[in-house]
């Protein structure tokens, strides 16, 4: 075979070749498309349901008289639900890090503690009834969907093992109950401080 028929083979190949990838590339380009279209609708269907919600429970809200707290109190706790799911859905990509202790639902729960004890210390502060409502539904609604009992209960038991002598969940859930009463305790006494600081101010303030 001559050197001119080589090169026509090469150049062939190449042009093979090239035209291949051309075509995978332009296949894998239109997959990417299709599924970020089907990403984008999909949260596009979310979002719509969401505002749907959101209109739902305002318009629950006007059409409740003062009278009917209980209902109220039930309508907002549904308004700060969500967004307490959100946030306990962000924190759990940190279960990750360290496989031992989870540190996204321990972090969910610790925060839901802080959260109820800090406003249940507002709420024992009688408050006027609108602010109890607000108080109450953010305990219930926003704290509670926060923190997860059935996720630490699952985590905790799937770190323990008698045979291999494993004890990782146990030490996760004496942190995790420890933590969450000192961390509450002290957020609940956080207003009681405040208010002994502000009035020793005061007073030292008159006497001079």
């Amino acid at each position: 075979m001559s050197s001119e028929d080589g090169n026509y083979s090469v150049a062939a190949d190449t042009i093979s070749t090239s035209s291949a990838s051309n075509d995978n590339n332009s296949t894998s380009n239109r997959v990417d498309k299709h599924v970020s279209e089907r990403v984008l609708s999909v949260r596009a269907i979310f979002t719509s349901i969401f505002i749907l919600a959101l209109i739902c429970q305002i318009t629950t809200l006007v059409a409740f008289t003062s009278e009917e707290r209980k209902q109220q109190q039930f309508a907002i706790s549904l308004l700060f639900s969500p967004l307490g799911c959100l946030a306990r859905w962000k924190l759990m990509k940190y279960n990750n890090y360290r496989p031992s202790i989870p540190l996204g639902t321990f972090a969910c729960n610790l925060l839901g503690c802080a959260l109820s004890g800090s406003l249940g210390s507002l709420l024992a502060g009688n408050p006027g009834p609108e602010e109890s409502i607000v108080l109450s539904s953010m305990i219930s609604g926003f704290a509670g969907s926060l923190s997860t009992l059935s996720q630490f209960v699952v985590e905790m038991l799937d770190r323990i093992d008698p045979i291999m002598m494993r004890i990782d969940g146990l030490i996760y859930a004496f942190a995790t109950v420890f933590w969450a009463m000192v961390i509450g305790l002290l957020f609940a006494q956080g207003k009681d401080w405040a208010e002994d600081v502000v009035h020793d101010l005061q007073n030292s303030g008159h006497n001079h």
